[in-house]
Parts: structure tokens; C-alpha cells; sequence
């Protein structure tokens, strides 16, 4: 047998836990077959759950919420196992009377998806970075070294910061993370994909650009920009969180993406991930979100102008990149359903209770 039959047997074997039961082991497969950013939210203190394949080597993370099973990327598995893993999500969708929506998975699960009759709509790529081959010079990131250079004409400079243990570099990164919500409500979020420079941070990096607050001629010296990263896998980073002051110069934000760079590369690391771009592709084609049905394209155009998508990705594509990868929606049925549509809203927006 093949295919959805096939995988229908192995229904009883399906074991789903809470990742606070098995952390360690979900820390362990994320340092050896992690491979896109985000995949590190597991460890973040939200109601995460994984579905385990038989030997434990690979694991489908999602949030399960009203008449919704949120799977969040790609199945952290190796290449190979993309059935198998969407198989058993679809198996215990099924047990369970629930709408599976796979947001933000690669080109190999879109296929496998498609072979077991899921709907694929295309929603963002994600891009990535060669560490070892890593460079400013030469005219193809000119754009972030000049922009880089004027902000260190003005005094700026730009270093590895550690708020785990420096209590003065902890206070300034969190007042600059406060500000920086303040000045736009939509990014208080309180959802997984909320802006906490404090969660995860015993495994994070930091880098930040130091300089005057304002532009004032007796301004104080201090934090006005950083970028936080987290780890992709044993390998490689996401650069995740870049927050700046209102106040901070052009070039701020670009000179901590350059100094994460370097030292990443320095330090012997192969990749980094800029994170997934909504709905930007690098030849300009228009979003097919329609295909996602009434209720779907109303999910779409909400966060659109939650995060404003656009601006997001004006900034991160900025870093032009060694690798391009296709990033998808899959849903289990042919359009999302509104209480389908009303889960994922609320998945996206409000911090769940375990």
C-alpha cells in the first residue's frame, strides 16, 4: 500500500506530547535536523505540541486550537521522511475532527502534501546566507555598507551584547524593545510570534549598535538598535529580531545585521536564515492567496495589515542572498472554513494557555 491507505494502519502508533514533557529531546533533533528559521519556537513557553515518528529522530511541531491543527514550518526531519511525517499529522487530524494548516513548509512537504490530497498555496520564501563566503565588499551589498558607514560617520558602533549576564546591556535592550512597541501597536503581539528579546536568550545572540539616543548635542551614549538570532540548527542562525529606536540613525539596524554576520562567519558557522519574506518573491509575482477562499484571503489580508508585510520585507531583502527557497500554506481541506479561519486568527494573535 502507498499513500494516505498506507499510512491509515499506523493510527494507533501516532504519539503527540507537550514539548514542556520532552524538551530535551526536542532540543536534540532541533541541533541535528533543524533547517528553517522559527523552528526554535518549540522551546518558547507557548502550548507547543510535536508528533513523533517512530524513532524519535523527527517530529511535526504545531499548536492545536479550535477546529485547527497550526503546523508551524516544515516537520524538523531529514530529507526523505516528508510522507511519513505529513501522514501522521493528517492521521491524527482526522482523530481529532480538525483542519490541518501547515504554514510556511518547503518545497518537499508542498509535494508530499500533494500526494496526499492537501491544497498548496504559495506565501513567502525564505533566504539564506553562505557564512564562509560572507562579505560586504564589492557592489553587490553595497546598499547595507553604505548605509552601515554613514551611520558609523555619526559615532555609531556595533558589538555582541549579553543581557544574560551584563545587567546593563539586559535593561537597555528591554527599554529599546518597549519603545519600539510603543511607537506601533500592532507589534505588541502576544502570540509565539511576539518580539521577547528575554525568551529563549540563554541560547540566543545579540547584536547591538551603540551610540548617542538622539541627535541632541549632549545626548547620552547608549543601545539604539540590536538584532536578536537564534539558532537554525548546530549550523547556522536566524537573524530574527531586528528592533531599533525611532531616534536611531540610518545604518543602525544594518551595522548589528553586518556585525552578527562577521561574527557568525568568524566563529566557523556555515548559514544564516533572514527568515521567511510573506509574500515577496524575487521576480515579483503576485500573491495567490485567493485560492485559499473567502474566509482565507480575510486571514491573509489581516495580518498583511498587521505586519505590514511590505516594509518587513523592503528591509530584509536588503541582504541579497546565496539561496532562495519557496515557502507554502497546505491545508488538509479545499478552502479554510471560518472556524478554521477564526483558530488561525487566534493562533496568530493571542498567547495560548497550556
Amino acid at each position: 500500500m502507498t499513500g494516505r491507505r498506507a499510512q491509515r494502519s499506523r493510527s494507533d502508533e501516532l504519539v503527540v506530547q507537550r514539548v514542556a514533557d520532552c524538551a530535551d529531546e526536542v532540543a536534540r533533533v532541533l541541533g541535528e535536523v533543524g533547517h528553517e528559521a522559527g523552528q526554535y519556537h518549540a522551546l518558547s513557553p507557548d502550548p507547543w505540541k510535536v508528533l513523533w515518528n517512530d524513532d524519535r529522530s523527527a517530529f511535526t511541531l504545531f499548536l492545536e486550537e479550535g477546529r485547527c491543527i497550526f503546523v508551524w514550518r516544515s516537520p524538523v526531519a531529514a530529507p526523505g521522511l516528508e510522507l511519513d511525517m505529513l501522514s501522521r499529522t493528517l492521521d491524527y487530524a482526522r482523530r481529532r475532527r480538525k483542519t490541518v494548516i501547515g504554514v510556511l513548509v518547503n518545497d518537499a512537504y508542498c509535494q508530499a502534501g500533494k500526494r496526499l490530497g492537501m491544497k498548496p498555496v504559495w506565501a513567502a520564501h525564505e533566504t539564506y546566507h553562505s557564512l564562509p563566503d560572507w562579505t560586504i565588499q564589492g557592489g553587490r551589498r553595497e546598499k547595507l555598507r553604505l548605509a552601515r558607514n554613514h551611520a558609523r560617520k555619526l559615532g555609531y558602533e556595533w558589538r555582541e551584547a549579553d543581557p544574560v549576564n551584563n545587567s546593563v546591556d539586559r535593561a537597555a535592550l528591554e527599554a529599546i524593545e518597549v519603545q519600539w512597541k510603543q511607537a506601533r501597536k500592532q507589534r505588541a503581539t502576544d502570540s509565539f510570534q511576539r518580539t521577547s528579546f528575554a525568551e529563549l536568550s540563554e541560547i540566543r545572540r545579540y547584536f547591538v549598535c551603540d551610540g548617542p539616543i538622539d541627535d541632541s548635542p549632549a545626548a547620552e551614549r547608549g543601545i539604539v538598535a540590536f538584532v536578536g538570532c537564534t539558532p537554525v540548527n548546530a549550523e547556522g542562525w536566524y537573524l530574527q529580531d531586528p528592533v531599533r529606536l525611532e531616534t536611531a540613525p540610518r545604518g543602525a539596524l544594518e551595522g548589528c545585521i553586518i556585525a552578527a554576520m562577521d561574527t557568525l562567519r568568524d566563529a566557523g558557522y556555515k548559514f544564516a536564515s533572514n527568515g521567511p519574506l510573506p509574500f515577496w518573491s524575487p521576480d515579483g509575482a503576485e500573491p495567490n492567496a485567493h485560492q485559499l477562499g473567502p474566509f482565507g484571503m480575510r486571514v491573509v489580508n489581516f495580518f498583511d495589515r498587521q505586519y505590514r508585510f511590505k516594509g518587513i520585507n523592503q528591509f530584509r531583502s536588503k541582504l541579497d542572498p546565496d539561496r532562495i527557497e519557496p515557502l507554502y500554506i497546505l491545508i488538509s481541506k479545499r478552502m479554510i472554513t471560518p472556524g478554521a479561519a477564526r483558530s488561525v486568527v487566534r493562533v496568530l494573535t493571542k498567547r495560548l494557555s497550556n
